[in-house]
């Protein structure tokens, strides 16, 4: 990965949260919380509506990372990426029918050698997540690592 590129700021990624997306991925990541799949229970609640689990970041956060994986400049060799780490501080509820925009920052890339002297990349992506009327929904951290090529 490219080092030189710490600071780069990639253009906004906008999602329009669907009720059914909401529902379709509660129901794949096997969570029963009734806010997240009744839209009668949920309209009873303070939301007013269907509301997406925290985990759903990654949803409105995908289109963001095809921007960090196909980035030229960056260089990932996408075939070598696995998961590092990733953290979250979630500001607030996002709610079936918000409009989420996403932008991202490349905040440190570095190399790591391992006990078996291979060489691995780590990138360092800042994300920020608001809804339509500017208030923050999510700042994330999420880390990739490039693994290295034994020789």
């Amino acid at each position: 990965m490219n080092h030189e590129t710490i600071g780069k700021t990639y253009p906004p990624v906008v999602y329009e949260v669907g009720r059914e997306k909401i529902q379709e991925y509660a129901r794949a990541t096997l969570q029963d919380n009734p806010l997240y799949s009744e839209p009668e229970f949920a309209a009873l609640s303070r939301y007013g509506t269907i509301v997406a689990p925290p985990s759903f970041v990654a949803v409105y956060c995908g289109e963001m990372f095809n921007q960090l994986f196909y980035d030229e400049e960056l260089g990932i060799d996408l075939p070598r990426i696995v998961h590092g780490e990733q953290e979250f501080k979630f500001r607030k509820v996002v709610r079936s029918g918000d409009i989420i925009t996403s932008v991202a920052k490349i905040v440190d890339v570095f190399s790591k050698q391992s006990d078996s002297g291979v060489t691995h990349e780590f990138g360092v992506l800042k994300s920020e997540s608001k809804n339509q009327h500017g208030q923050m929904v999510c700042e994330g951290i999420w880390t990739v690592i490039q693994r290295g090529v034994e020789g």
